[in-house]
Order: structure tokens, then C-alpha cells, then sequence
């Protein structure tokens, strides 16, 4: 009688044992994966904490009467800006480059290249207070009414890419949670 009970006994145990390992297993997969998405969700939390520094040099205007009223490009000076995008920019970059496909990466990247779009025409619209001898000194004397209406328009071009990068940053957030 004693030999069936013991044998059960350790058949029990074993099985309950058995049974017990396959769950820890099954769990140091669901953390190793746990693990993994916390990773991704840190770097491009981090990712789009470095957008939010170009965000808040910029003004993104919500309307054109809102442009209208303030015609201000950004917070900082143009140098200013140029300086914190090309330091964030190769962090972001670097950052969203080490995420994996989808469309957090997507609208990381595209926030990013809004800014510098945005930067580029506006370097363009930005006019200098001090004039250099040097500048004067231009070959090309004609302005034609279409350079004059594009230059004139460039500071519109400029808030569009502003309003797009915060676009795609608001998306990129939405994406992380």
C-alpha cells in the first residue's frame, strides 16, 4: 500500500514540477519581449523628446489669419535654430534608425525632415540686418516680379513645414502609448 502512494505521490510531483518549469519558461519569453518593446518605446521616447526641443523654438500657427497676425517664424534666431537641429537632428536620427519598421519610425523621420525642410527656406527668407561689401558686389542686377513673389511667399512655405513637423510629432506620440 505504501509503494502505490509513494509511487503516485512522486508521479504528482513530477508533474506539478514539470508543469511549473514550462510556466517560468513561458514568462522569461513574455519579459524577454516585454523587455524588447519597453526598449523601443524608451528609445523613441527619447527620439521624440529631441523633436519637442525643435518644437518649442518654432511657432506653429494654426490658421493663416493666426500667420497673419503674428508673422513670426520661431522663438529663437535663425543661428539658434540651426545649431539645436543639427545636434538634434543626428541624435534623432541615429535614434529613429535603431527603431523597427512602422509608423512610429515614419512619422519620427518625417517630423525631422519637416524641420529641416522648414530650415532650409528659411535660411533663404532670412535677411540679414548687416549687409556685408563682399554681397554687394552680385552680378545678377534683374529681380523679376516672380523672384520678388516667391521671396515674399517663403515665410508661408516656412510655416507650413513648422505646422507639419508638429503634425507628425503629434502622430508619433499618439503612436507610442
Amino acid at each position: 500500500m505504501l509503494r502505490p502512494s509513494l509511487a503516485l505521490l512522486i508521479l504528482c510531483f513530477s508533474c506539478a514540477l514539470a508543469h511549473g518549469q514550462s510556466f517560468a519558461h513561458r514568462d522569461r519569453a513574455a519579459d524577454q519581449v516585454t523587455d524588447e518593446a519597453t526598449s523601443d518605446q524608451v528609445v523613441a521616447a527619447r527620439a521624440i523628446l529631441l523633436l519637442k526641443r525643435l518644437d518649442d523654438d518654432v511657432i506653429v500657427y494654426r490658421s493663416l489669419g493666426e500667420f497673419e497676425e503674428g508673422r513670426q517664424l520661431a522663438r529663437v534666431p535663425f543661428a539658434t535654430f540651426k545649431g539645436n537641429l543639427t545636434a538634434v537632428g543626428a541624435e534623432a536620427e541615429e535614434l529613429a534608425s535603431r527603431l523597427p519598421p512602422g509608423r512610429l519610425k515614419s512619422e519620427i523621420r518625417n517630423a525631422l525632415a519637416s524641420y529641416r525642410d522648414g530650415a532650409y527656406w528659411w535660411e533663404r527668407a532670412d535677411q540679414p540686418h548687416v549687409v556685408h561689401v563682399s554681397d554687394l558686389r552680385s552680378t545678377d542686377h534683374t529681380v523679376t516680379p516672380s523672384a520678388l513673389f516667391f521671396r515674399a511667399n517663403l515665410p508661408y512655405t516656412v510655416a507650413i513645414h513648422w505646422r507639419q513637423a508638429n503634425k507628425h510629432l503629434q502622430r508619433a506620440l499618439q503612436h507610442l502609448k
